[in-house]
């Protein structure tokens, strides 16, 4: 079907950097450039295969040189949506921080608001100490003052 020409070495990088003018098989290695050797109506025709064919582990790459820009514009397109979803997955990585950072803080304040709570409970407590003291004051005087006037009434 298609000559293989030889490229690199069997050890590739899955992150090249590639030129928005080359090809990239499903490995995302480039695709190199291969032309069509075997008699037939294709003969001399011009293709994208994948970087590893004619070896074992390729991903099936292929397209008609005449058709690329299209694969092009697709490619494109998946890389700006890959963009985005590392992006995104950046920011939902920042907001589980802040959320985070936001439970602790909540777990503070609400210690904080229970410590407040004790401490008005115990106020409370200590004003009624004080209210049932002045009560005891108050009555002490008047039954003072009724046995005073008690007395002198004899």
């Amino acid at each position: 079907m298609a000559s293989h020409n030889s490229i690199g070495s069997s050890s590739r990088s899955r992150s090249k950097q590639t030129s928005s003018s080359q090809v990239v098989c499903y490995h995302n290695e480039i695709a190199p450039l291969r032309t069509v050797r075997y008699d037939g109506p294709t003969k001399g025709k011009r293709f994208f295969g994948c970087s590893y064919w004619p070896e074992q582990r390729t991903c099936g790459f292929f397209k008609w040189a005449d058709e690329v820009d299209d694969v092009r514009d697709l490619q494109h397109l998946v890389m700006e949506k890959e963009t985005r979803i590392c992006e995104l997955e950046y920011e939902m990585d920042m907001m589980k921080d802040k959320v985070k950072r936001l439970k602790v803080k909540k777990e503070k304040l609400v210690e904080e608001v229970e410590e407040m709570g004790i401490a008005t409970t115990e106020t409370m407590f200590e004003l009624k100490e004080n209210n049932t003291d002045k009560r005891l004051m108050l009555t002490l005087v008047f039954s003072w003052a009724f046995f005073t006037l008690v007395l002198l009434m004899k």
